[in-house]
């Protein structure tokens, strides 16, 4: 935990550098970022599998429904003012309390435990579901939509593709829509990747919203002119009749 908390140190101290000497006193953005750097006036504690984060309730509270009912409710972790979050992944919490505090969160997550871009955004999404963060969900869903638009050939593609309909429920369609769209624009190539061809098989409810995105799915069978190319499902309208 020493060395988690010197890593820490190192972050804070980072992200202290990208703010400048530019900042003006009474500048409200700027303080609440020099509050988390020092945590200054702190009144609470949460805490990852690795790190413990000083923090306060106005913030997080102001931004999360989730936390905010915790502390209305007075639960236990609401009365000794700690909150231990260790079931979660420890850099996608650590995403979502840089992003309450205004700074932009690193998609590449960090040196312990890195995962790529792609799924680290997936992990980020989901926090932001659960905690109920509705700007950093959708922050979360800009950026993956932004990575897996370029890295659709990259061998994590698939996985991603699996851990958001894992990790999201049928009607969120934050993240499933745009895997659909991606996947239904480089149909023809992905096909060609067995590990995509297996989630198709696997990954309940992706190959239906695979066929329900394709044009002109109707369930009727279309027929082209031989003359004009041009394609309906009806040509009893352009029938001559005797």
């Amino acid at each position: 935990m020493a060395s988690q908390s010197a890593n820490s140190e190192q972050k804070d101290a980072s992200l202290c550098q990208e703010e400048g000497s530019s900042q003006e006193v009474g500048d409200l953005s700027a303080s609440i970022k020099k509050f988390f750097i020092s945590s200054d006036f702190s009144d609470l504690t949460i805490c990852t599998a690795d790190q413990e984060f000083k923090i306060h309730r106005l913030i997080v509270c102001g931004q999360s429904a989730y936390f905010s009912r915790l502390f209305k409710a007075n639960w236990t972790e609401s009365v000794d003012n700690k909150i231990q979050l260790s079931s979660d992944d420890p850099r996608a919490i650590e995403a979502m309390i840089h992003f309450m505090y205004g700074f932009e969160y690193d998609s590449s997550g960090s040196d312990l435990g890195r995962v790529s871009p792609m799924l680290f955004n997936i992990n980020v999404y989901q926090v932001a579901d659960k905690f109920e963060v509705p700007q950093l969900k959708q922050k979360a869903r800009d950026k993956f939509e932004t990575i897996a638009r370029t890295c659709w050939k990259m061998d994590d593609y698939p996985t991603a593709i699996s851990e958001a309909y894992q990790r999201t429920h049928k009607g969120d369609r934050g993240l499933r829509d745009i895997l659909v769209s991606i996947s239904h624009e480089h149909l023809e190539k992905l096909l060609e990747n067995e590990d995509f061809r297996t989630v198709l098989e696997e990954v309940l409810g992706f190959a239906a919203d695979l066929v329900r995105h394709s044009p002109g799915n109707t369930g009727a069978k279309r027929y082209r002119c031989p003359n004009c190319s041009s394609t309906r499902s009806n040509w009893d309208d352009f029938i001559v009749k005797s």
